[in-house]
């Protein structure tokens, strides 16, 4: 067990360490008899995150580390990736009762929004309008997160961030029979699929949850 994080920081050096710090807080939170060990990890996990340069200077995540000098690569801020980070450092928050990783969550909160949204506060990936079979999750995933750290901490920003993007998908990305798409700003972009659907949904439940 040693070794785990060294394992998970090789196979993928942001989302699976992102996911790693998740879980392990989750834990943490809900399994009483092992809690000092899963925020053993949970802790060991952000320590090591924090310090390994992913994080740039304006508190966006980029897309990992350069494989040879393990230095920031400066790749493309996705959505996904300054999300998961948001649900993790919310529950390391609340198991560890120390806010200052609630600050940290809401630096990174508000970089993103700063880089992400259009001048209307709708949420954008750089893929856009062609995302492939993933990308057309990412911002679902930045939008659940968003909800569990404003419940967590409320901000007023926050909030209408979620109900402008919730509003946009409902008025400008909606087609018959209610298929949401990818594109939250609109136009309406085929094909809706289960990916975009669930996504655009996500902002939907985090928009409710927080009105």
């Amino acid at each position: 067990m040693a070794s785990l994080l060294s394992i998970v920081a090789m196979v993928d050096k942001r989302l699976a360490n992102e996911l790693f710090l998740d879980v392990a807080a989750h834990l943490a939170n809900r399994v009483d008899p092992k809690a000092e060990y899963y925020l053993d990890w949970a802790k060991k996990e952000w320590n090591w995150f924090k310090g390994s340069g992913m994080i740039n200077a304006e508190h966006l995540i980029n897309d990992g580390l350069e494989n040879v000098t393990c230095k920031n690569n400066g790749g493309t801020v996705w959505s996904y990736n300054q999300g998961v980070v948001l649900g993790g450092l919310t529950e390391l928050s609340r198991s560890t009762q120390d806010k200052s990783y609630i600050k940290v969550a809401k630096r990174i909160a508000d970089a993103a929004i700063g880089n992400l949204t259009d001048s209307n506060g709708i949420l954008h990936d750089v893929c856009e309008p062609d995302c492939g079979a993933d990308g057309s999750q990412f911002k679902g995933v930045f939008a659940r997160n968003l909800r569990i750290l404003h419940q967590a901490s409320p901000e007023a920003r926050y909030a209408t961030l979620l109900e402008n993007n919730a509003n946009s998908i409902w008025a400008n990305d909606r087609a018959k029979r209610d298929r949401l798409s990818l594109i939250w700003s609109g136009p309406f972009i085929r094909p809706a699929n289960a990916s975009t659907q669930s996504s655009a949904m996500d902002a939907l439940v985090a928009a409710l949850a927080t009105s």
